[in-house]
């Protein structure tokens, strides 16, 4: 799933937008979500992992990757692998942050393991 998150500067606390949810995120909150900010997602607790996650990729200016539970109602069985790329309309200051997510069941998070894969350069 792929999606694009603008940084809002408010006055004291940064908010996250979705600009853009790749239909994926449509399944996972059985909602359009493009236009909303990530407080103001049905996702309990994962709000202030989410801003912690983002701020994180805004501040630092480098990417980061990680793996969660959706925190959505009816998704709890699924792991949410991530990926965070930070984006600049000037070079220099992180303006949106384009992002990766791959839902996989706990069930079959087995086989990954089982499959040890080797990559090398």
């Amino acid at each position: 799933m792929i999606s694009v998150i603008e940084t809002c500067d408010m006055s004291e606390q940064t908010r996250f937008k979705y600009r853009l949810a790749g239909t994926g995120f449509w399944e996972m909150f059985d909602a359009e979500i493009s236009g909303q900010y990530i407080d103001q997602l049905p996702i309990g607790n994962r709000r202030e992992y989410w801003h912690r996650v983002l701020s994180r990729v805004m501040k630092l200016r480098r990417p980061s990757a990680g793996v969660t539970k959706p925190g959505t109602p009816m998704r709890g069985h699924l792991a949410q692998f991530w990926i965070r790329l930070p984006l600049s309309d000037d070079g220099v200051n992180v303006t949106s942050i384009l992002g990766f997510d791959h839902l996989v069941k706990y069930s079959e998070l087995v086989h990954y393991i089982e499959t040890p894969e080797r990559i090398t350069a």
